[in-house]
């Protein structure tokens, strides 16, 4: 029980009082606002292009499938689609095979696009999954009717401005996240607060990394906020570049032009604007050589390329970065929280700037949790659970 009260009184003092404290957000935040996980969200790509695409573009969903792991998802597809287009059009016949029949460019791009469309739709306008074990039935959200609640957004930022309060005009937030969906930046324009995301400009702003993020004369006011994987209002238009764009304009409208980033293991594709400026903004944020708090949520480290990034900082020498996850465990095979996350605990380097904030306790040193009890529950590994906790400190 001591221990336990120690290690929670360490969590707090970073909560509270660290002047540089960076976020990283991944779609576990964005569930209570109705917009699924990735697997309910590749079930809903799947019904979609199902429905509404050709003969082809269905044969080429199903023999990747087919071509990938059980467990892969929506972006997996897209991955490997990227790879299949890149083979493609580096063959002279500009075809790849796939299930034993052969595709050219054009189709390939074609089921590349409608899965981009779908993911779009969905994100935008919301969407949950029937579960009838509790109760709850299939709901979608259209550009009539959306379904997307901002709420525990909104209230994550009040209680972090809230909990900021005696800190704002002297420390400097950050955030990151893997999200498509807009609700953190909507969030903190609702509460009267700047976000430079990159871009210049209005309502349509045009892609400005370099002179943007680059700003040394932010305010207390204004938060860093880096997209990783991409933006539903991002869009690359073959005149314009990248834009950020009104939704329901007729130029810019074509929602297969949507720019997210699919390829989350994929090297090469950071090395391009705009990933290449997004992961720079993270590389320089984790490097810094003052005390530093990353801090994560609704993330299941399971982007390599974000945790490679993470633990590169974490070895640096002279480093001053601690990491706080707050997650869910997900025991399997010997693994505790996951695999990440479990080698970093107990890795004598870097373990003891690691904690992580399970359902079970909290995890430092070692993949044991401190509890107040054998049988306690936190729920702070939710989002409106750490809501709670950042507003009031109680678990």
């Amino acid at each position: 029980m001591e221990e336990f009260d120690n290690k929670l009184e360490n969590l707090k003092q970073l909560l509270s009082s660290q002047s540089r404290q960076n976020w990283l957000f991944g779609a576990g935040i964005s569930f209570g606002s109705k917009i699924p996980l990735m697997y309910p969200l590749t079930e809903r790509v799947e019904s979609i292009v199902n429905d509404t695409s050709g003969a082809v573009e269905k044969a080429i969903l199903t023999s990747l499938k087919a071509d990938l792991e059980q467990d892969c998802h929506v972006e997996h597809y897209l991955s490997h689609l990227g790879d299949l287009l890149a083979i493609a059009e580096r063959s002279k016949d500009k075809l790849a095979h796939i299930g034993g029949s052969a595709y050219s460019v054009a189709q390939l791009k074609s089921l590349y696009l409608e899965i981009i469309k779908a993911i779009g739709g969905i994100v935008r306008y919301g969407y949950v999954a029937e579960d009838a074990d509790r109760s709850i039935d299939e709901e979608a959200g259209t550009a009539e009717s959306p379904i997307v609640e901002i709420d525990p957004h909104y209230e994550f930022i009040e209680a972090l401005l809230l909990n900021q309060s005696n800190l704002e005009r002297r420390s400097k937030t950050t955030f990151f996240t893997t999200n498509y969906d807009t609700l953190l930046e909507d969030a903190l324009a609702l509460h009267k607060k700047a976000v430079c995301d990159g871009f210049s400009g209005g309502a349509v702003g045009f892609w400005n990394a370099e002179n943007e993020f680059s700003k040394t004369s932010l305010d207390s006011s204004t938060y860093q906020l880096f997209k990783l994987h991409g933006s539903i209002d991002w869009h690359r238009d073959e005149k314009l570049g990248l834009v950020r764009a009104r939704y329901g304009t007729k130029y810019l409208s074509n929602p297969a032009n949507i720019m997210i980033y699919p390829q989350a293991t994929k090297y090469v594709e950071t090395q391009k604007d705009p990933f290449a400026s997004l992961f720079m903004g993270l590389r320089k944020t984790l490097m810094s050589n003052q005390q530093n708090t990353l801090l994560t949520c609704g993330y299941s480290f399971g982007d390599d390329h974000i945790n490679a990034e993470i633990e590169s900082a974490l070895r640096s020498e002279g480093n001053q970065t601690t990491v706080i996850a707050f997650i869910q465990e997900a025991p399997k095979h010997g693994v505790v929280i996951n695999k990440t996350l479990d080698k970093w605990l107990s890795c004598p380097k870097i373990g003891v700037r690691v904690y992580v904030a399970g359902e079970s306790g909290i995890y430092h040193t070692s993949t044991k949790p401190f509890a107040e009890t054998d049988t306690s529950k936190y729920a702070w590994w939710r989002f409106d659970g750490l809501t709670q906790f950042v507003k009031t400190g109680e678990v």
